[in-house]
């Protein structure tokens, strides 16, 4: 399987990819579609993973005002996890951050992926708030 990590390029790859983002973390919530989107979109850094030309993966920078970043929106598809896709977008989207000077990456993780995100070298530094209603962990690294 040849997974190729990079933006989407194109207007109808861009919605591919925010559809994809609706069904891998809002869909299975309950909420509508819209819901995976915010009002920086356009000023992030986004990556998916391409698997012939379909997105298998996802995930999104933004570049916080304290000089930090915050890594948002992650998703694998379920067909594809436990096969490093998930460590490489966070490689690739922390990659981006050292490249724009920024030395600490945050996010907010759901519980079931603290996991993840620990094998990643991020540090729990406490419950997160969310809007969605499930329990975060708010997590950081240092780059």
């Amino acid at each position: 399987m040849a997974v190729v990590y990079r933006p989407p390029e194109s207007e109808k790859e861009f919605e591919n990819y925010l559809k994809f983002r609706w069904e891998q973390l809002r869909k299975p919530l309950g909420l509508t579609q819209g819901s995976e989107q915010d009002e920086l979109e356009n000023s992030a850094f986004h990556i998916a993973a391409f698997n012939n030309e379909k997105i298998i993966g996802a995930g999104r920078l933004q570049i916080e005002k304290d000089a930090s970043a915050r890594i948002r929106y992650m998703a694998v598809d379920n067909k594809f996890r436990k096969q490093g896709i998930g460590s490489r977008l966070l490689e690739e989207l922390e990659n981006i951050a050292k490249a724009k000077g920024v030395k600490d990456c945050w996010l907010n993780a759901r519980e079931a992926a603290a996991r993840f995100y620990l094998k990643n070298n991020y540090e729990i530094r406490g419950e997160a708030t969310s809007e969605l209603e499930i329990p975060h962990q708010k997590m950081e690294k240092t780059l």
